[in-house]
């Protein structure tokens, strides 16, 4: 019975021994490190996290740890939205209404020399007192607007070659810029007074595709991109004419043009569609030109509706010239009232006795010509 007692006591010694061996020969595995590896911290002691302040410092160098802040929300671009009912026009500061006068031959060819007594200016049909007038060439900023449209693509493509001709009488001062449009309005070039710039831009045109051709939406986005641009400015549109879903409504837009200050001359292709298509003089044939034809008269330039390409050169030799010889004439309104309403300007040209005035050329014969300016504008609104 003793021995039974003893031989369990020296067992129970045995294991205890057995396993204080373990724990010892545990602490060396953790102690030693494996062959190849890099000595670590140990785990049983307590590692600080190091906080993710900023960069580590170097020597010799000072970190500005950044405050912890979260990152401010990314804002989404958001589209132009013109609005037809803000937009307005002719500089009226100091009550000063400014305004350009092309004067053209049958031809499209300006007419020059004339003077300041020549002109007589009408507002709401009262004679205005003319108190500012200039006939100088002066540079001119220019945006080129081009549909790129899959719908009558070959047709706006041969167009749009010939408009190299205007580039031609681009001069070294002179600001141009590219705009394309199908679904919405997009910038190839922004302004530059280069002319390889422009060319280049023009060049990317090749494959469009969308058939869609929003001519609202991108008249009135390049007019409210040059809506602070001072000096001689236009807008040279390629177009069809046609407009397939605009957010602008016709009414709007013409009220757009009515407004603004920067005149619009589009050369379309319409002419070419309609004889290329069954029954192309069709309702929609009129309302495109009709709308084209009113926008441009109301924004002081012109539509062109050339019938065959070799007219285009012509056309755009005009366009330049009228450009840079127009006449610049300002008045102060009689009715200074600032009630935000529309007025109707004419104007005549008149000689020395107030009569209508007679224009010849070098052997004798009258010379016809017309007169294209802006229709109107709208008075300051009284923020009162």
């Amino acid at each position: 019975m003793m021995l039974s007692k003893m031989s369990r006591f020296v067992a129970i010694i045995g294991l205890a021994s057995l396993l204080v061996l373990v724990g010892v020969a545990a602490d060396f595995a953790w102690a030693t490190p494996r062959p190849g590896a890099t000595p670590g911290p140990d785990p049983r002691e307590e590692v600080p996290i190091p906080q993710q302040q900023g960069p580590a410092q170097q020597p010799g160098e000072t970190v500005i740890v950044p405050k912890k802040q979260a990152p401010p929300p990314t804002q989404p671009t958001k589209p132009l939205k013109i609005n037809p009912n803000s937009v307005y026009s002719i500089s009226t500061q100091s009550n000063l209404v400014n305004m350009s006068v092309s004067v053209q031959d049958a031809n499209g060819d300006p007419i020059p020399n004339l003077q300041k007594d020549n002109f007589k200016i009408y507002d709401d049909g009262v004679q205005q007192s003319v108190t500012n007038f200039a006939a100088v060439k002066a540079p001119i900023t220019v945006c080129m607007l081009v549909e790129f449209s899959n719908e009558f693509w070959t047709l706006l493509y041969q167009a749009l070659e010939s408009a190299y001709t205007f580039l031609n009488f681009m001069q070294p001062k002179d600001w141009v810029a590219v705009v394309s449009f199908d679904l919405k309005p997009r910038i190839l070039t922004d302004f530059t007074h280069s002319r390889a710039g422009v060319q280049s831009a023009l060049s990317t045109l090749v494959f469009p595709g969308f058939s869609e051709d929003n001519l609202y939406d991108a008249l009135a986005f390049c007019i409210d991109r040059m809506k602070n641009v001072q000096g001689r400015k236009a807008i040279l549109a390629i177009v069809s004419g046609y407009d397939t879903m605009s957010k602008l409504t016709y009414s709007q837009m013409l009220k757009v043009a009515k407004a603004s200050s920067t005149p619009i001359y589009a050369v379309s292709i319409l002419e070419w569609t309609a004889v290329r298509m069954p029954n192309g003089y069709n309702s929609n044939y009129w309302v495109a030109r009709n709308g084209l034809t009113y926008i441009t008269k109301y924004s002081g330039g012109l539509a062109y509706f050339p019938r065959f390409e070799g007219e285009l050169p012509s056309i755009y030799r005009q366009i330049a010239y009228q450009l840079r010889s127009e006449y610049s004439i300002g008045f102060a309104p009689s009715d200074p009232t600032l009630n935000g309403k529309y007025h109707k300007l004419k104007v005549d040209l008149v000689d020395a006795q107030g009569n209508p005035l007679r224009i010849v050329n070098q052997k004798g014969k009258n010379v016809k010509y017309k007169l294209v300016y802006r229709d109107g504008y709208y008075a300051q609104q009284n923020q009162q």
